[in-house]
């Protein structure tokens, strides 16, 4: 064996490596191309473990708890963003239609730019 070459073992339940390497051929890969794929990922995301566990995880359920912790914090963060955006909104007498907080941006500055064109009688 060439001295630059490392050579891994593991355990797995034998059904799921004779399913896995059934999804691997089809997919045109072997075993070993696959783990060196992952490998070179796992090398490529060094500097970023938070999304080395997101490739592990089976499921966006398994955060560790300060995951699921500075997420929830980010939510709330978001949420009380948008609730100090609507209560300015309302102080300056502006109202904002129903529907308009879950557009996505590109919508949103495309109905403000139409809204525009209509206040200038440049939209007919």
């Amino acid at each position: 064996m060439d001295a630059s070459l490392a050579q891994i073992n593991a355990r797995i339940d034998a059904s799921l490596k004779t399913a896995g390497d059934a999804a691997l051929a089809n997919a045109g890969f072997t075993p070993t191309k696959a783990i060196r794929a992952l490998w070179q990922r796992f090398a490529n995301l060094a500097d970023r473990p938070e999304k080395i566990r997101e490739l592990v995880a089976e499921s966006r359920s398994e955060l560790t708890p300060d995951e699921r912790d500075e997420r929830d914090r980010k939510l709330a963060l978001a949420r009380e963003g948008a609730a100090i955006v609507s209560q300015s909104l309302a102080a300056r007498g502006i109202t904002v239609p129903e529907g308009f907080e879950g557009l996505p941006y590109e919508e949103l500055r495309e109905q403000t730019l139409l809204e525009r064109l209509h206040e200038r009688g440049l939209d007919a």
